[in-house]
């Protein structure tokens, strides 16, 4: 059966496969066909992370499927806890909810400002897991590219 693999950003790339084979050999082939280092590879399908060890069939992969593939960064390793999020990682350090942190803490008491902030994170993480990889793709589009960004002006008509 032929797969389709898509980076959020790139070309796409087929890969001819049985559902026996595991994810590990797929990620092999697209390794051989777009240069992208297996170890640096996230498999998607349906929005569901692959597990090297597994088979395609375990995922109920078929003919034509199209696998989203994320691309992390060399060096970066995919860590096995779950649950931690950069946000949390963030929280008794620097970046954005340190600086929350700082607001908070001039309005609110102490406990006040920890239950607001804790509650914001919470939002905030629920809301990324609810981004689709079309909103990501959209998102890092406009990012990286700016300048070709288009408005939508079809409500004017």
């Amino acid at each position: 059966m032929i797969l389709t693999v898509k980076p959020l950003q790139g070309k796409e790339c087929n890969v001819q496969v049985t559902e026996n084979e595991k994810v590990s050999t797929v990620k092999e082939l697209v390794s051989e066909r777009l240069n992208i280092p297996a170890s640096q590879q996230r498999l998607l399908y349906k929005g569901k992370a692959l597990a090297d060890e597994h088979r395609l069939s375990d995922y109920s992969i078929g003919p034509e499927a199209k696998l989203n593939l994320v691309v992390r960064p060399a060096g970066e390793r995919s860590s096995g806890a779950v649950g931690t999020s950069s946000a949390n990682n963030d929280k008794g350090g620097s970046g954005v909810w340190q600086l929350l942190s700082t607001v908070l803490a001039k309005h609110f008491s102490p406990a006040d400002a920890a239950k607001v902030q804790e509650q914001l994170i919470k939002d905030y993480e629920r809301s990324l897991r609810q981004l689709s990889l079309d909103d990501i793709e959209r998102l890092a589009s406009r990012l990286l590219h700016p300048e070709t960004e288009v408005m939508d002006t079809s409500y004017m008509d």
